[in-house]
């Protein structure tokens, strides 16, 4: 009789492991299918704001309607990367074990294998909802979008093309599109009474954030010089007291065309706050007091108390959403391979990108060092330093590393990926055109984290030589003391912000 038993519920066990493999099996293509529809939803997207990119498009809504299609399109690319780097890391761990294919099927902990696979399939089931949720919402953007692809042919052409691959990424401005004609419209609009005659755009965000990358790609646009016969540029050092009595003095002659309107523009560039007297000073003398009075200023800064001086609200500039920053990493880090056929390094990468936090230096950083050897094994070394450097800096001094270096001094580590060590040093941030800095032998900022260079005790270190305006030198100075400063661990705290980091 229990021979009899065995039998009857080996044969029922047998075939419930047939029906749920077929069944995986079907889900498993239907979840192809649907990947494979939304990466060609996501291409037909990139087509269109691609093309709308390469136009120069007046109308407000149209332009509200390209940042949606935009926003849509990140968080497609986010999705679908994601979805296909869970399913590497799921199996991942099933080639490294499976327990439960050697063990009885009476088994406690191959009923708990049982369990644990319940809970994996209900999670595919959640996540197969979720994939069809994203179909559905990107189909109706595409069908929302066909009147948008009629208008957007009637306007005319820029001169430069729109990017297309990483090398031309590199060499442009990558998420800004918006913000570009908010300020672009705040200049091309007729002055309203504002105070001496002069309307103000502030534009505030923190250090490296892309302030004067943006400002700069404004003052090329054709747009802009034709509107202002002068457009000068005021560094922090520059300013002073605020008394800018002449403007070839003071100021570096960004644009000027003596034939074209009286209006002048002012880029004025400040590190942080600036007090009411200076800023009266500074309306007087570009007001009033000045041959070529100015009808607009731009004035930048970290701080977010220079909003009050704006006639108009301020432009509140902010690292990229996880999603924006994700297709901007992953382009730099591949260049021109495709993502798609390295799901390992996707997933790694994306990890990599979890933790850089939306900075633009990271990324581009970071990704020239994985470009540089796209080996599964360096990428997750390199993974596998980063964290470790990530968790001490959290865990001792209390932050993430962007969260140190948005402020331009204080103390932070630096990390040897070959051997793990880490080393305290204070850091100094600053920047500089190329041509004040010339050829002046540095360190670079990847010899420093692949660990070719070892560092001396105070040195200069080259973070990022930008390729597009304003072709700054983004600059540090370490010095690694004899005596590191005595810091308190601050471990709960650590713990949970990295775990909202991986």
């Amino acid at each position: 009789m229990d021979t009899f038993f065995s039998a009857v519920l080996g044969d029922l066990l047998s075939r419930s492991i047939s029906f749920i493999i077929d069944r995986h099996y079907r889900q498993h293509q239907d979840v192809e299918e649907n990947l494979q529809r939304l990466h060609r939803l996501l291409l037909r997207i990139q087509t269109i704001i691609e093309e709308a990119d390469s136009r120069h498009i007046k109308n407000q809504a149209m332009q509200l309607q390209l940042r949606m299609a935009r926003d849509a399109m990140y968080r497609g690319y986010y999705f679908l990367d994601n979805f296909r780097y869970r399913v590497v890391q799921v199996q991942d761990k099933d080639e490294v074990s499976d327990p439960s294919l050697d063990l009885s099927p009476f088994s406690p902990l191959k009923r708990f294998c049982f369990s644990s696979r319940r809970r994996n399939m209900i999670s595919q089931v959640l996540e197969k909802k979720e994939l069809q949720k994203m179909l559905d919402r990107l189909e109706i953007i595409v069908s929302d979008m066909q009147e948008f692809v009629v208008f957007v042919s009637s306007y005319p052409r820029m001169s430069r093309q729109p990017y297309c691959s990483y090398l031309l990424l590199e060499n442009c401005m990558f998420g800004r599109q918006a913000e570009h004609e908010r300020i672009i419209n705040f200049l091309l609009q007729p002055n309203h009474p504002g105070e001496k005659g002069i309307n103000v755009l502030p534009i505030i965000g923190p250090v490296r954030v892309g302030k004067s990358t943006l400002v700069e790609y404004v003052c090329h646009d054709e747009r802009v010089r034709k509107c202002f016969s002068t457009i000068v540029f005021y560094s922090p050092d520059s300013i002073g007291s605020g008394d800018l009595a002449l403007l070839t003095d003071t100021g570096v002659i960004k644009h000027r065309d003596p034939t074209s309107t009286e209006q002048s523009l002012a880029i004025i560039e400040l590190v942080d706050d600036m007090d009411d007297e200076t800023w009266r000073k500074i309306l007087h003398s570009l007001g009033e007091d000045h041959a070529a009075p100015v009808n607009k200023i731009i004035l930048t800064s970290q701080s977010s108390k220079i909003g009050t001086f704006g006639t108009t609200d301020a432009l509140q500039l902010d690292f990229l959403p996880d999603e924006a920053f994700w297709y901007f990493f992953k382009t730099i880090a591949f260049g021109s391979t495709n993502p798609k056929d390295e799901p390992k390094l996707t997933s790694i990468c994306m990890e990599i990108a979890t933790m850089a936090k939306g900075s633009f230096m990271s990324a581009l950083i970071f990704g020239s060092i994985l470009r540089s050897n796209l080996s599964a094994q360096y990428w997750s070394r390199f993974l596998e330093c980063f964290r470790y450097y990530t968790d001490m800096h959290i865990r001792v001094l209390g932050e993430h590393p962007n969260d140190a270096y948005a402020k331009r001094t204080g103390v932070t580590y630096l990390w040897n990926p070959r051997d793990k060590r880490v080393v305290t040093a204070t850091y100094n941030l600053h920047q500089a055109s190329s041509a004040q800095l010339a050829d002046l032998p540095m360190l670079v900022s990847t010899d420093i984290l692949t660990g070719t260079v070892e560092p001396p005790e105070k040195f200069d270190v080259l973070d990022w030589r930008s390729s597009i305006p304003p072709y700054y030198k983004y600059m540090s100075h370490y010095e690694i003391p004899a005596q590191p400063p005595i810091m308190v661990h601050k471990r709960k705290r650590s713990r949970r912000r990295l775990e909202q980091l991986v």
